[in-house]
């Protein structure tokens, strides 16, 4: 019995080192950190001392023994799980490499096998970068093996894997702890979001997957967190309200494919979230978006108004990182020009030239005019352009000295009002110039109303500006200037039909006269003067003439009444006036005194009178003979004679013709 038992003893002897000879225990540790060296023992070894040596394990090579401690080393025996466990600490890369777990007992100790890695407390040789803007949330993936799906996972700042596990932020047990939340996928990764960052959160994060038997396993991660606000430059647009605007919004090619939208503001943080259109949904009321892929997309907005001025972000969604975004600041002026502008006056038929200055920069650049005083709607309202010079009865020359000229023809009432020059921008609004244009009544300044009396002359004025004293002038009659019969003209009168009419012209006071010899009834009418070479604006006067055809019958008749109780005043005042001259100076007069003679003495007398100018008139009457009825004017007498005849010279013709008749 005794021999067997000293037999089982050899072959657990030799088992153990068997046994130890194969185990090999595997420890890491960081860099000025610890390392955990587990040995575990078989029964019947409780009490049995244990150590850590290195190389040959000489007495000189033992590091400690329990129940020993130093600085640097450090062991403990947990004698219940038959395992103990030395501490390295202050590790080193001149720590790692092989040591031996041994336990002492009579003969040859038990040994096993350590291996010790000394690794850097950093990590890692590669790192993800990911972006966010402040006040917005941030997505980190991290990935880990397949075995490790049931493992611990977590996140921790920093880049020192040795205390990542204590510092954790958030872990798979914990899935969420503030700003921080995690979800593991229970695939290859796991998902840690952060929100609301700050510029304080940048930095340097670990992915970690806790390991039961080594070192855990760390992915690296570095945050940027930027500023909010986008960008350092942007592009300027303009419009008018109720106008439309187009914003182009340049990306790079390898983005072509990519989701494009636009938003309101410059925070790119929540750009994407209140975006107003998308390239998945291109129109969303006053927005459309449309993407040519060949490296911008366009955003049109249309009926703009002031409210929609403003910092706008164009914006391409990427995968991962940031967006990518290009800034416009857009500008919306209130829809009507100008502060100035330029008045023109035209009349009725004739045509008006209008100059529209412009910088010498825009020389190749299209010009127009339009109608009105809206810039949002003018170019696509324009008259008559560069590129068509003309329609209608609008006619465009631009001669390239920083001014192009609009020439409107046969102009009408309906074509006053505002007009707006334009010249077309490559970018920003087109460039204006304002003109209100009048278009007055072909006729007139003044229109006068004259009237006359057959078988009289008659002088017509008529004045012209400045501008028309080289013009031939004219006078033509009729109801309308636009057909109306000359009835004479300035420069000649071989074509003159009717040679009762002369014209002149007097330059020095800016008129022209035109007489009328011997008025006849059919004279009567409507007339119109003309100073323009083209017989449009330049018309000054519309004369309406009328002629009396009985006035002068009335005369005829009604002199003799008026004149009869006249001559009997006359003949009674000078009867008595005989009769006192006879008493006074006792002088008898012959009784044969003709009625003559009588005359010339009343005419001797003339300061007793009443009537003395009547009794002239009558006088000079009196000399001619009593064949001729009434005096005739001479042609060379004056027009203001012609115009204002004495009606008491008619009187007396008529009354001396109707005496004659008596007798």
């Amino acid at each position: 019995m005794c021999c067997l038992q000293i037999l089982l003893f050899i072959l657990s002897i030799a088992l153990s080192c068997l046994t130890s000879a194969e185990e090999l225990i595997h420890v890491f540790g960081y860099e000025k950190k610890e390392a955990k060296v587990p040995c575990s023992y078989g029964t019947g070894y409780e009490s049995y001392n244990k150590y850590l040596c290195r190389n040959d394990c000489n007495d000189e090579d033992v590091l400690v023994t329990t129940p020993e401690m130093n600085s640097k080393y450090s062991i403990s025996d947990d004698k219940l799980n038959r395992v103990f466990t030395t501490t390295i600490s202050h590790l080193s890369y001149a720590d790692a490499g092989k040591y031996w777990c041994g336990v002492s007992r009579t003969g040859k100790d038990i040994y096993t096998e350590v291996k010790l890695e000394v690794v850097r407390d950093s990590c890692c040789d590669s790192s993800t970068t990911v972006q966010s803007y402040e006040g917005g949330s941030v997505s980190i993936s991290c990935p880990y093996d397949s075995r490790y799906q049931s493992n611990l996972k977590y996140i921790c700042r920093g880049n020192q894997p040795s205390t990542c596990r204590q510092q954790a932020a958030v872990t798979s047990d914990n899935k969420r702890n503030r700003q921080f939340s995690l979800t593991d996928h229970r695939s290859t990764s796991f998902t840690v979001t952060i929100t609301s960052v700050t510029q304080k959160d940048s930095g340097l994060y670990l992915c970690g997957v806790q390991r039961n038997t080594g070192l855990d396993v760390f992915s690296a991660v570095v945050l940027e967190v930027k500023e909010n606000r986008c960008c350092n430059n942007s592009t300027k647009v303009q419009s008018y309200e109720g106008g439309s605007v187009s914003v182009s919004c340049p990306y790079e090619s390898q983005y072509q494919s990519n989701l494009k939208y636009i938003c309101r503001g410059n925070q790119p943080s929540t750009c994407w979230q209140q975006a107003a259109v998308t390239s998945n949904n291109k129109r969303n009321r006053q927005f459309s978006l449309t993407d040519d892929r060949s490296r911008s997309f366009t955003v049109t907005i249309t009926s703009v108004t002031q409210k929609d001025s403003g910092s706008y972000l164009c914006g391409v969604q990427r995968n991962p990182g940031l967006d990518v975004f290009s800034a416009v600041v857009l500008e919306v002026k209130e829809n009507r020009c100008c502060n100035n502008s330029t008045k023109v006056q035209s009349y009725e038929g004739g045509s008006v030239s209008i100059s529209c200055p412009y910088e010498s920069q825009y020389q190749s650049n299209l010009k127009y005019i339009c109608r009105g005083n809206q810039p949002s709607t003018c170019w696509q309202q324009a008259a008559v352009t560069s590129n068509n010079r003309q329609n209608g009865h609008f006619n465009l020359t631009d001669d390239k000295s920083r001014s192009f000229t609009v020439t409107i023809t046969s102009v009408t009432q309906k074509d006053s009002g505002s007009y707006l020059c334009g010249v077309q921008r490559s970018t920003g609004l087109d460039v204006f110039s304002a003109v209100v244009l009048e278009v007055k009544e072909w006729c007139c300044v003044k229109s006068n109303q004259l009237s006359g009396t057959v078988g009289r002359p008659l002088t017509m004025q008529c004045p012209y500006p400045p501008q028309h004293e080289t013009n031939r002038k004219f006078l033509c009659k009729g109801d309308s200037h636009r057909n109306c019969k000359d009835m004479v003209m300035s420069s000649s009168s071989s074509n003159q039909t009717e040679h009762r009419f002369t014209l002149q012209d007097d330059i020095s006071s800016r008129s022209f006269s035109v007489t009328i010899k011997e008025l006849k009834a059919e004279d009567a009418g409507t007339y119109w003067c003309v100073s323009d070479s083209q017989r449009g604006a330049g018309n000054y006067n519309k004369i309406q003439l009328s002629v009396d055809v009985a006035s002068f019958q009335s005369v005829v008749f009604i002199a003799p009444a008026v004149a009869l109780p006249i001559l009997i005043i006359v003949l009674v005042l000078v009867c008595k006036y005989k009769c006192q001259k006879v008493q006074g100076n006792a002088v008898e007069l012959p009784r044969t005194t003709t009625k003559a003679a009588d005359a010339e003495e009343v005419m001797g007398e003339a300061d007793i009178y009443v009537n003395h100018d009547i009794a002239m008139s009558s006088k000079q009457r009196t000399s001619k003979q009593e064949t001729e009825t009434c005096p005739q004017y001479d042609d060379a007498e004056d027009d203001n004679d012609y115009q204002n005849f004495n009606i008491s010279e008619d009187i007396y013709c008529n009354e001396f013709h109707s005496t004659g008749y008596r007798r």
